[in-house]
């Protein structure tokens, strides 16, 4: 009959049906939790590159994962990054506060 894979085959194999992509090539498969770069582009209409840039931005990174040399993301991370990064509303921006601030460099010499 069947053997269980153990060790390093166990978990090469949980990792490859992770990796394996959707029935429409590389469209993500509802109720997937991490997505790769090429899956992401599709869900969110976005090109790799700019993906990769979110990545490795030295501020605020998108949230990935290496694994087996692929790049992974969270959806529910993507989404959370999207959110925090949206554009706001005049109203909802802090004019006064943030030329105190500008204001407060330049005395200082900054």
């Amino acid at each position: 009959m069947f053997s269980k894979p153990t060790g390093k085959d166990h978990d090469n194999s949980a990792i490859a049906e992770t990796l394996k992509p959707g029935r429409n090539g590389d469209a993500p498969r509802p109720g997937r939790e991490w997505l790769g770069l090429r899956e992401l582009t599709q869900y969110a209409s976005l090109s790799e590159r700019t993906i990769r840039t979110w990545i490795y931005s030295p501020v605020d990174p998108l949230p990935a994962a290496k694994v087996c040399g692929k790049v992974l993301v969270r959806k529910s991370d993507f989404d959370s990054y999207l959110q925090r990064h949206r554009i706001r509303s005049l109203e909802e921006v802090d004019v006064d506060s943030i030329v105190q601030d500008v204001l407060k460099g330049a005395n200082n010499g900054s």
